[in-house]
């Protein structure tokens, strides 16, 4: 199957190619075609990226295949999709004379013929394999029905069925798993223990209410068998394009601002006493610490000044927030407002110490006095921007800080990454909640 989609992603270029050429006939706007033979690197850039990740979301295994036609797609769409980054990445490397038009036709074509074929081998595996077939135990009303809709199965119900009646059924062949909701604890490990004999995954409903409200994965080390708890698992393709939009983005960013933050560097050292920059140990993800870099905003010293100044402390919790802070020198105050002095994090961004967008990393004091739920924002990396600098700032208290940070946590997609991006541009020329 993987060598006819290999043979479906050639034949769409050559169609495309075809259908550009018609394209350039018909429309006369259009660029002159480029030979066939010349996109060559753009196979070779297209299909091992396409082959790898084809690989890595199992999309030609059978239980792929023969599951949900929904996560079929899914898992396409989302291998060409990597696909088309590595296409973007060679145009920006190489700067060849590719027509944009044939590319964009190229990935519609290929997908649109590797969905109906991949529906095509889903019907042939399904005739040659037979459907695959969830065996639901224990008779609990709803659950066949959840089965047959999230899982994409064929549902059969043994409802009061012991472990011998289990095993008989087994025999006969056609079954890919069995689901146990319902069952006693020892008739459910019995029942795990002939699934195990003919090498057939067994899904035990979890009933117990005092687990966490979320559900659990199974990982296994050695014999043990453990339940892992985590509110949620952010998908790890989705994180890859997160960072690689950090790194870019970052890098093309910090070169831009460069001849700006040399101003700023020399306005620092001429309006008072002490470097330009100013590195602090922050708390970063999971809590590690990490040198945050600042344009210098206060007098030297100033850290050893907290102590004093607690007194006056605006802010709840464990952070220090002032509006009239005495240690902020008059530039340091313009600098704040307009969040200039933040332009030295995008190498911490190039670096991976930082995102572009994520909960603000607080001082390592500050990191390890968060408590309860609070430590959750410490599971993603932090970043420039946040639903908290969009949202008012300092000018929220300590318990709404922190709650916009969870919702980011526990919301996060790259869709909700760039509103953020895009609702930080008026919050910093308002300069609200700006201190």
């Amino acid at each position: 199957m993987l060598l006819q989609d290999v043979g479906i992603v050639v034949a769409s270029l050559w169609m495309t190619h075809v259908g550009r050429e018609l394209l350039e006939a018909a429309v006369p706007v259009f660029k002159p075609t480029v030979p066939v033979q010349d996109y060559g690197p753009l196979l070779l850039a297209f299909l091992p990226t396409w082959i790898w990740c084809a690989e890595r979301l199992e999309l030609n295994h059978v239980a792929t295949l023969t599951g949900p036609p929904l996560a079929l797609a899914r898992a396409l769409v989302w291998t060409q999709a990597w696909g088309a980054l590595a296409i973007a990445l060679l145009l920006m490397v190489t700067q060849t004379s590719f027509n944009r038009s044939l590319i964009f036709l190229f990935l519609v074509i290929s997908t649109a013929l590797l969905l109906a074929a991949k529906r095509a081998q889903r019907k042939w595996v399904i005739s040659v394999r037979g459907e695959a077939i969830a065996l639901v135990l224990g008779g609990v009303e709803g659950v066949a029905e959840e089965v047959a809709v999230l899982r994409g199965r064929a549902v059969e119900e043994m409802p009061s069925a012991g472990p011998d009646a289990v095993r008989e059924r087994l025999r006969t062949g056609s079954v890919t798993e069995v689901v146990i909701a319902g069952l006693s604890a020892e008739n459910s490990r019995a029942v795990v223990e002939v699934c195990d004999e003919a090498g057939l995954p067994a899904l035990v409903r979890l009933w117990d209410q005092r687990l966490a409200p979320f559900p659990p994965r199974v990982e296994a080390a050695g014999p043990a068998v453990y339940l892992t708890y985590l509110r949620r698992a952010p998908d790890p393709g989705l994180l890859l394009v997160k960072s690689l939009i950090d790194r870019v983005v970052g890098a093309v960013a910090l070169l831009i601002s460069l001849p700006l933050m040399i101003v700023l560097a020399l306005l620092v050292k001429l309006t008072s006493r002490g470097p330009a920059l100013f590195i602090q140990t922050r708390g970063g993800l999971h809590g590690r610490p990490f040198p945050m870099l600042k344009f210098r905003t206060m007098r030297v010293g100033a850290e050893a000044e907290r102590d004093s100044l607690l007194k006056a402390n605006e802010m709840d919790g464990p952070v220090f927030k002032m509006t009239e802070d005495p240690r902020v020198t008059p530039l340091g105050r313009w600098l704040r407002r307009t969040s200039l002095d933040e332009l030295p994090q995008f190498v911490n961004v190039v670096l991976g110490h930082m995102s572009l967008v994520g909960p603000r990393p607080l001082p390592v004091a500050e990191t390890r006095g968060l408590v309860g739920a609070y430590r959750r924002r410490l599971s993603v990396k932090p970043g420039l921007t946040c639903l908290w600098q969009v949202r008012g700032r300092n000018a929220l208290p300590f318990r709404q800080w922190m709650a916009l940070d969870l919702e980011y946590v526990d919301n996060w997609s790259l869709g909700l990454d760039l509103v953020i991006v895009l609702r930080t541009v008026p919050a910093l020329l308002l300069g609200r909640g700006a201190r």
